[in-house]
């Protein structure tokens, strides 16, 4: 009917925030077109009671109240179900048949009854934002240190009111504000999540701005790229968690020399997440730089689409010659993963040995005799140390496990024990999981003394000043954290939290710390970006060489993980909000509970507000996300909206 809707189906989920003045409202309107007599119910998803009230709905378009029951809404975050009786069919964009049981214009809570024909009100007016007159816009965003906001347009009988409600507080700030650009401090609510509400007061239709900005102190960093890499090496270290490793963990036992001192001579990402929880789903992540409900490898039987540009395609055409030696059974030309190799080859079918001193042993070669010698290269070492088999290393056996034992895991835990041990035909005693868990960190020791070896043979042949070096991880894994071994199961930070660090001096700082969120799949970009090659138009990550200069620090930027598309993970700042398919949403304090054993829903509503709004925007399109053009779910782009609204 020429109008912007919402087709809701039987039953549709709203999550709104609500002051305390607001929550005393006592109904809700909605101005809606039913095609038959029906009905919609409202309640409470977290009522226990199921507290609820309904209204009987006509055909046509029409302004229905839901008188509320006492107490049905609250201060803070409310989720609400609304059930709506019957279903029909409306024509959708371009006539298409869509199932719908009622088509939603706007949804009002509390307040006085509006007309009958209430307009939903105009935000825009040509380029510029505008705020109704007696209106306000509010937003959930994090204080930079030294943060501010400014605003330039005209009020035309208006004011600009500014208020802030931050540290969970209900109590605020409100401020008038000049609309000519100037700064209003908020430095005193540095890094706190506020809710910001632009608010127009006064004898006015509208307010129009024409910019709206929250600023951090100091210029903006300027991105310089003094010189392209000649070579560039991925390591990647399989099945590896980040908490292993003390410069995330100081608490750990796990001994990691090289990439400790490493650390010093690269950026280290500390909040990295893969896109997957398992090897096939974050490899496909890593090497399209592409969301899994894009690359779609996610099914057990499905291989990689070959109309897809991978890693060592988008790499060669910068003039490297590409090697690969990948000890993963999954990465392999019969999954999708074969083209733009010049050589290849997958340890597990074709031999050559699996240990990551196997690897280092052909990467050897390569540097000192075949084609690395003379030509630029991309290397690829995909070592497998850290997924089972996991196995009994000296000295460090000695040292993370000293204590007698004589179990079935003296000198390691096969594959094949591992898998009894999961599905229960192989009962183990709690000093077996001691065991178990200290072959793990062996593995890791291990890998990092090879990776150590790699580092020297660079040396050895002149190459360690102009080659670039990523080292990852693919998923970590979980020892009993929350009562179960494995990976694949969960979004836990165990699983989706991993190691990354990019070395190459003239682009990334060497011993610096980013702090905002990143991804596996802004690995690829990274390197076309750094080779200065074009990214393949299909790439949903961004390079990371802006970030690690210091251009976007301290917003916060998401990273985000999934679990087949059954459930989705983001982890803003300091939060992480799981969602799950079935609607359910957990939120918690991944710094302060890394364990993720208290529950924030409801305890933290500011912040569940900030999250919930980047994750939802992400959600709903996810598929057609392009961090390079839209930016980040927490910080956007001016593109995002341009293309939203074509």
């Amino acid at each position: 009917d020429g109008r912007k809707l919402a087709l809701v189906q039987a039953a549709a989920r709203l999550d709104v925030p609500l002051t305390s003045e607001q929550a005393g409202g006592t109904s809700i309107w909605m101005r809606l077109k039913a095609l038959s007599r029906s009905s919609v119910k409202v309640a409470r998803i977290d009522d226990p009671h199921r507290a609820s009230a309904a209204a009987t709905l006509k055909p046509g378009w029409q302004t229905v109240e839901v008188k509320l029951p006492a107490r049905l809404l609250h201060p803070g975050e409310n989720a609400l179900l609304l059930t709506f009786a019957q279903n029909g069919h409306f024509a959708g964009p371009g006539g298409v048949q869509m199932k719908a049981a009622a088509a939603v214009e706007w949804v009002q809570i509390g307040g006085t009854a509006p007309p009958a024909e209430a307009a939903v009100p105009a935000l825009t007016a040509g380029d510029a934002l505008a705020i109704p007159g007696g209106g306000a816009l509010i937003y959930y965003v994090q204080v930079p240190v030294g943060g501010a906001v400014a605003f330039s347009g005209k009020g035309e009988g208006c004011s600009l009111t500014v208020s802030t409600t931050g540290g969970e507080k209900e109590a605020g700030t409100s401020v008038d504000v000049k609309l000519d650009g100037t700064p209003l401090s908020l430095s005193k609510q540095a890094g706190e999540v506020v809710r910001l509400g632009l608010h127009a007061t006064g004898p006015c239709a509208q307010l129009v701005l024409s910019s709206a900005q929250l600023l951090a102190a100091g210029p903006e960093p300027k991105v310089e790229r003094l010189q392209r890499p000649r070579n560039v090496i991925v390591w990647l270290t399989d099945d590896t968690r980040a908490d292993r490793y003390r410069l995330w963990n100081p608490k750990s036992r796990v001994e990691t020399p090289v990439v400790d001192a490493f650390s010093k001579e690269a950026t280290r990402f500390a909040v990295a997440y893969v896109q997957g929880n398992e090897s096939r789903v974050s490899h496909a992540s890593l090497f399209t730089g592409m969301y899994p409900a894009q690359h779609k490898f996610i099914a057990h039987n499905v291989t990689l689409d070959s109309h897809f540009v991978i890693l060592p395609e988008a790499v060669r055409v910068a003039g490297l010659y590409t090697i690969g030696h990948i000890a993963n059974g999954y990465i392999s030309k019969r999954w999708g993963f074969g083209e733009g190799w010049d050589y290849m080859r997958n340890h597990i079918h074709e031999g050559g040995g699996l240990r990551a001193s196997d690897l280092v042993g052909h990467a050897g070669t390569f540097l000192n005799k075949g084609a690395g010698k003379d030509h630029p290269f991309f290397l690829y070492l995909g070592t497998i140390d850290a997924h089972v088999s996991w196995r009994a290393y000296e000295p460090w056996i000695s040292r993370y496990d000293p204590k007698p034992y004589s179990g079935p895991f003296v000198k390691g835990c096969m594959d094949p024990q591992l898998d009894k041990i999961v599905t229960g035909q192989l009962p183990i005693t709690q000093r077996d999981k001691e065991r178990i868990s200290a072959l793990y960190d062996c593995d890791i020791s291990y890998n990092d003394k090879q990776f150590g070896e790699l580092l020297r043979l660079l040396k050895k042949s002149g190459h360690d000043q102009d080659t670039m070096i990523v080292f990852t991880s693919d998923h970590g894994e979980e020892f009993w954290d929350h009562g179960k071994i494995g990976h694949g199961q969960s979004l836990r930070q165990e699983l989706v939290h991993v190691p990354l660090w990019i070395y190459y001096p003239p682009l990334f700082p060497p011993g610096k710390v980013v702090e905002e969120g990143v991804e596996v799949v802004d690995i690829l970009p990274t390197l076309t970006d750094a080779l200065q090659v074009k990214t393949p138009t299909a790439v949903q990550g961004e390079s990371l060489i802006a970030l690690a200069q210091g251009q976007g620090e301290g917003y916060p930027r998401p990273a985000i993980s999934s679990q087949y598309e059954l459930a989705h993970t983001m982890r803003l700042s300091r939060y992480k909000l799981w969602v799950g398919g079935s609607g359910v949403v957990r939120l918690t304090d991944a710094v302060s509970d890394p364990a993720e054993a208290h529950e924030l829903i409801g305890e933290a509503p500011l912040a569940q507000r900030f999250i919930t709004d980047a994750m939802g925007l992400w959600m709903a399109y996810q598929n057609n996300w392009k961090k390079s053009r839209w930016g980040v779910a927490s910080n956007n782009r001016p593109e995002l909206a341009a293309d939203l609204e074509k």
